[in-house]
């Protein structure tokens, strides 16, 4: 019983890194852009940008990304 106990926080400890981890990446993308560059990014390629990055975050959120951090930089270099 103990066992099953400690595995339970040990995944809780977990996923609360990842989430952390989930929050960390997508902030750090978003501060990347600039307002200079949201500017003179078109409107529909702002937009997919963003919803293609929320689309990863909210992933990364549930659990279903092991490297949030590398989609956000291939995200990054598409972007430019």
């Amino acid at each position: 019983m103990a066992g099953v106990a400690a595995s339970g926080l040990l995944a809780a400890a977990v996923s609360a890194q990842s989430a952390l981890e989930c929050d960390r990446t997508y902030k750090s993308f978003m501060e990347k852009m600039t307002p200079a560059e949201r500017a003179r990014m078109p409107a529909e390629r702002l937009v997919a940008l963003n919803r293609r990055a929320q689309r990863i975050y909210d992933a990364c959120r549930t659990g279903h990304l092991d490297d949030p951090k590398s989609m956000f930089e291939n995200l990054d270099r598409a972007m430019r």
